[in-house]
């Protein structure tokens, strides 16, 4: 049996054991954990203000897919430019203003593995002047 298939089978008692919900909400805190335990600056929660300014600084274009953004709230979110980046994390040079599934689409790629995957070089796709 491959290593993968053992650790498929202990996943599956531990959420018959637990139950879906309990094993789910688990994971999620292990992962939240694993995150903040990289010397990084944690992610912090910004206020309206900080949309509007992203929105207006952006023309009310998305810097990921190059369209217009409609700024409601669940529809735009703020985006780290560089989510590895140790110093300077929550910077306004490292901010910008994304469509939500933009956001989750890029998930924490490299700046590098971004701006490839979307055809651009990397002062291209960090520059949010559009």
């Amino acid at each position: 049996m491959k290593p993968f298939e053992i650790l498929i089978e202990q996943l599956d008692r531990l959420t018959a054991e637990y139950g879906e919900s309990t094993f789910r909400y688990t994971l999620e805190l292990r992962n939240r954990r694993r995150l903040e335990n990289r010397r990084r600056t944690p992610r912090k929660r910004f206020g309206w203000s900080k949309y509007q300014k992203l929105y207006r600084k952006q023309r009310g274009i998305c810097p990921l897919c190059r369209k217009e953004m409609v700024l409601l709230n669940g529809e735009v979110e703020i985006d780290h430019k560089d989510p590895n980046r140790s110093s300077g994390f929550n910077d306004d040079d490292n901010l910008q203003l994304t469509h939500r599934r933009c956001n989750r689409s890029k998930s924490s790629r490299s700046v590098y593995k971004q701006s490839k995957r979307l055809g651009r070089n990397m002062a291209e796709f960090l520059d949010t002047r559009q």
